[in-house]
């Protein structure tokens, strides 16, 4: 007996002595199905496996429908998840969103509510989740436990629109912990494209070591020195990487953007103000294009004659990265990371003062924070609009390390007095 490899584990198929082929048998809502596939290898019978499971669900569902059947959770989840790869496939969906949500489902959710009737969870059944979530160890942050209240919720909130239950239950309240990323100061941030500058062309090795206590830890260092310690992987210093630091500063984009962005996303703009206007694919459910600040324009003018002079400048072509064309984009994104985590080890900027940890997304915050800190008056939800977020999300997570002693000069400006005040 074996299961089929990305289906859930009731799905099965099996041999017999009896005959000479493989017979497939699947459980759901209640009951078992077996049939022969009529297969004799394998392959051939995990195909004709999965036809047969599509085949139940729609059974089942139908049943359901017709008032004859329940519908239990995991047959609504399987349901709620085609949708989710319907958006994927669109591009709706993020890979990594996908991932995350097949994992935790599969993970988690699937295996505490299995087949249990959804018309019967209601309140005291997700309060006991909450609890049972609550309770895992290593210890789930409350943003965590917060996620998979919401995938719960969605998978209810899917049957009803599908007519499988007439409402969605009252969820006990989670709260909320916001916990906003580490961002770069002005000398922080020259000292990362600086180094970042002055290690192109080098390669950069990662070591393991394990203490006498058997505490395993890693650090980098560039090849040819000491390393005192395994080698895990190495990572080649690119051009990327200075030029994405830079980039992403000026440009208030997402590390996802990186991933995306081709040249036909870009115009330049000179007149009275010079900036690149960024017409990328929509991120996070917004689509507004992005202004950039000036320094960008000579970053990407840089960049686009490295790669035209390599046979990458077309309109088709992406910006970072380019030789990893567009089944590729996933690894140059991770490439990029790789690198830059090996930077902020070198620079010691890996933890900010605070023990925020840093990563590349940290430029992004950044660019919103100098901003907010250096910009003339800046209208928060203009900025929001242009950085492609909320003035919420701005004053949660990029705003929250702002201190009065950065905005002295505000806080001690004083209004001109009007002519009858004179």
């Amino acid at each position: 007996m074996e299961r089929v490899p990305g289906y859930p584990r009731k799905l099965v198929i099996f041999r017999i002595a009896a005959s000479s082929y493989w017979w497939t048998r699947y459980y759901a809502n209640g009951r078992t199905y077996k049939r022969s596939t009529g297969a004799e290898t394998r392959r051939d019978a995990q195909s004709v496996a999965k036809r047969f499971y599509d085949e139940i669900n729609f059974k089942v569902q139908k049943e359901i429908s017709d008032g004859t059947g329940k519908m239990t959770f995991d047959l609504a989840c399987h349901s709620f998840m085609q949708s989710e790869s319907a958006k994927y496939a669109r591009s709706q969906l993020s890979k990594q969103t996908h991932v995350a949500r097949t994992y935790r489902f599969r993970g988690t959710i699937l295996p505490y509510f299995k087949s249990k009737d959804i018309a019967r969870i209601d309140f005291t059944a997700l309060d006991e989740f909450l609890n049972y979530l609550s309770m895992q160890e290593p210890k789930l942050s409350i943003s965590t436990i917060s996620a998979y209240m919401g995938l719960v919720r969605a998978v209810l909130s899917h049957a009803a629109r599908k007519n499988w239950i007439h409402h969605v239950p009252e969820f006990p309240k989670v709260g909320v912990e916001d916990r906003p990323r580490g961002w770069f100061s002005i000398t922080e941030y020259k000292t990362l494209y600086r180094e970042a500058k002055r290690l192109v062309g080098n390669t950069v090795e990662r070591i393991r070591t394990v203490d006498q206590l058997g505490v395993v830890s890693n650090h980098h260092v560039l090849k040819g020195q000491p390393r005192g310690g395994k080698v895990v992987n190495s990572v080649k210093i690119t051009h990327d990487l200075n030029d994405m630091i830079v980039f992403m500063v000026n440009s208030y984009i997402r590390p996802t953007d990186l991933k995306n962005m081709q040249h036909k996303h870009v115009d330049i703009v000179k007149g009275d103000y010079k900036y690149l206007r960024l017409n990328l694919p929509p991120s996070k459910g917004h689509k507004y294009p992005i202004t950039t600040m000036p320094w960008a324009v000579r970053v990407y003018e840089r960049i686009l004659a490295r790669n035209s002079a390599l046979g990458f400048g077309g309109s088709e072509d992406y910006v970072f990265m380019p030789k990893q064309g567009k089944e590729k984009r996933e690894n140059a994104l991770e490439t990029l990371g790789r690198q830059f985590d090996a930077l902020m080890d070198i620079t010691k900027l890996k933890t900010s003062p605070s023990g925020q940890v840093r990563t590349i997304y940290s430029l992004r915050h950044s660019s919103i924070m100098f901003r907010l800190l250096y910009g003339a008056s800046i209208d928060t939800l203009k900025l929001a609009r242009n950085a492609r977020t909320s003035p919420e999300m701005i004053d949660r997570f990029y705003a929250a390390p702002l201190m009065g002693e950065m905005a002295v000069a505000e806080l001690q400006s004083k209004r001109r007095p009007r002519p009858w005040e004179r």
